[in-house]
């Protein structure tokens, strides 16, 4: 991931001293999740488990961007969403039936694509605000589906998409898309990090965590409070 995202939520972990991470990832840009449940590689690596013997405890999944507003409203989609989810779940109880899937709830481009219309914002939605609802809307129907198929799963959705709204509500000046409109710059991933590392440890977590990375101090605790301060978004993520 850009930026260094997995090793970005290890980092944060273990400076929390709540958790003394093993990290590992397996990144295909532009992947489904679909192509992730039948890669033979990455399967393999989730088989292999962490480099000290044991299962994950803990896998982290991201649906491709633009299929993760799709599925809130085109039928295709939302079974490439729901199905890829499932498979993926099914797959990791199947190694440790006890084991936590974190599903990566993705952010709105920037608002100045659609000023732009730009194609790809279009095709998420009419504008940044409704591309987010139906990135919620399809992430809940991906987490229930996988429920209804593996009973008992552990699915939590991290809220990534909603805290990225509330701080470019909150910090406007606080820059977290890159030139693209798309891609995070190094803030925009630092508090994607502190929400993926909110939603596996705690709020004790984001309380304890020192590390900033290059994030620039100030950024980074304007960020930290941020999360801290809204709670009730990590509460109203997971159905």
């Amino acid at each position: 991931a850009l930026n260094g995202l997995p090793a970005m939520v290890g980092e944060l972990l273990l400076s929390s001293g709540v958790l003394a991470p093993h990290i590992g990832s397996y990144l295909q840009g532009g992947y489904r999740l679909e192509q992730h449940s039948v890669d033979a590689a990455g399967l393999g690596l989730l088989r292999q488990g962490a480099d000290d013997g044991q299962p994950w405890d803990v896998i982290v999944v991201q649906e491709q961007s633009l299929l993760s507003a799709a599925a809130a409203s085109k039928d295709d989609a939302r079974r490439i969403m729901n199905g890829g989810l499932s498979g993926i779940v099914a797959t990791a109880r199947g190694i440790n039936p006890e084991v936590l899937v974190v599903d990566f709830q993705v952010w709105a481009r920037h608002q100045r694509l659609w000023e732009k219309k730009s194609d790809e914002a279009l095709f998420t939605g009419a504008s940044a605000s409704q591309a987010l609802d139906h990135i919620r809307t399809a992430n809940v129907s991906a987490v229930t589906a996988a429920r209804q198929q593996s009973l008992g799963a552990q699915i939590l959705i991290s809220p990534v998409g909603d805290f990225w709204a509330q701080s470019l509500k909150a910090h406007p000046n606080l820059s977290l898309h890159a030139e693209d409109g798309s891609h995070p710059t190094v803030a925009g991933s630092y508090l994607a990090a502190l929400v993926i590392a909110g939603s596996i440890g705690g709020r004790s977590v984001i309380e304890k965590a020192t590390w900033n990375g290059v994030c620039p101090p100030d950024d980074a605790s304007r960020l930290r409070k941020l999360v801290l301060d809204h709670p009730e978004i990590f509460k109203a993520a997971t159905p």
